[in-house]
C-alpha cells in the first residue's frame, strides 16, 4: 500500500488576510505614514469578525510594518522597518549554524571595497565629523576595555559609512555583516589578547581611509579597504582559533587543575 499523503495544513484566516494586507501594502506601493482601511472597512471587505481583523492586524504589527493608531481618524499606519528589524531574523537563524569569521570576511571584504568607492564623493563634513569622531572614541583608552569594546566600536566606522550610500541593498547586506562581526566578537572575545594589535591596525586603516575618502580617490579607497579586509581577516582569524583552543581547554578533564 502507498503512503498516506500527509493532511495539508489549513491556513487561519488572520494569516490569509495579514498576507493579502502584505501584497496590498506592496501592489499600492504604500510608504511610511500611508494608511491601511480602519476595522469596520476591512471587516466589510472580508466578511469576517472584528477579531479576526485585529488577529491579522496584529500579525503585521509584530512585523513592524504597521503602527495602530487611536481616534476617529486611527487605524493601522505603515510604519519604515528599522534595519536592526530586519536583520534580527536572520541574526537569530545565523546564531544557530557553524558560522565563523572566515565566512563573514568572504563577503565582506567584497562588499566593503564596493561600498568604500561608493561613497567616494557622497560623504559630508557631517558624515567625516561621525568618522572622526568614532575614531577618537575607538583611540581612547577606555576603547581597550572587556569583551572587545574596541572591536564592536570601530565597526560603527563602517556604518557610517552605510549611511552615504545611495544603494540600499549594498548598505543593507554590509550592515547586517557588521551586525554578526558584533555579535561574533560579543561571544567570543571573553579570554582573548590580540585586541590591542588588532586596534592599532583598525585605527591606522580608518585614518588612510578618511584621508582618501577627502582626497576623493577612489582608487586609493579601494587599495586601502581591501588591505583592511584582508588584515582584519587575518586578526580575526587568530581570535577565533585562540577563542575555540581556550574554549576546548576549558573543557577538557582536569583542566581547571592544571591552571
Amino acid at each position: 500500500m502507498g503512503t498516506r499523503p500527509a493532511p495539508l495544513r489549513r491556513i487561519k484566516l488572520s494569516d490569509q488576510i495579514a498576507e493579502d494586507l502584505y501584497r496590498r501594502i506592496a501592489r499600492e506601493r504604500l510608504a511610511p505614514g500611508d494608511r491601511l482601511p480602519n476595522e469596520a472597512a476591512l471587516m466589510r471587505h472580508y466578511g469576517c469578525a472584528k477579531g479576526t481583523i485585529r488577529e491579522a492586524l496584529k500579525s503585521l504589527e509584530v512585523q513592524g510594518l504597521v503602527t495602530m493608531q487611536s481616534g476617529p481618524q486611527g487605524g493601522p499606519e505603515i510604519r519604515p522597518i528599522p534595519v536592526e528589524a530586519a536583520a534580527q531574523q536572520l541574526r537569530r537563524f545565523l546564531h544557530f549554524q557553524a558560522l565563523d569569521f572566515a565566512q563573514v570576511y568572504a563577503l565582506r571584504r567584497s562588499l566593503e571595497v564596493q561600498l568604500g568607492v561608493s561613497v567616494v564623493g557622497r560623504l559630508d563634513e557631517a558624515a567625516f565629523a561621525r568618522l572622526e569622531a568614532n575614531i577618537a572614541a575607538c583611540a581612547a583608552p577606555e576603547a581597550a576595555g572587556p569583551r572587545g569594546t574596541g572591536r564592536i566600536a570601530e565597526v560603527d566606522f563602517h556604518d557610517i559609512l552605510c549611511d552615504a550610500s545611495d544603494n540600499p541593498l549594498l548598505a543593507f547586506m554590509c550592515r547586517f555583516l557588521n551586525s554578526l562581526l558584533r555579535d561574533l566578537v560579543e561571544f567570543r572575545s571573553e579570554s582573548l589578547t590580540e585586541h590591542e594589535a588588532f586596534g592599532a591596525h583598525n585605527l591606522a586603516s580608518h585614518r588612510a581611509l578618511v584621508r582618501a575618502f577627502r582626497a576623493e580617490d577612489a582608487e586609493a579607497v579601494r587599495a586601502e579597504m581591501h588591505a583592511h579586509m584582508c588584515c582584519a581577516e587575518h586578526f580575526m582569524q587568530r581570535l577565533d582559533a585562540k577563542f575555540r583552543t581556550d574554549l576546548l581547554s576549558a573543557r577538557a578533564p582536569g583542566a581547571r587543575a592544571a591552571e
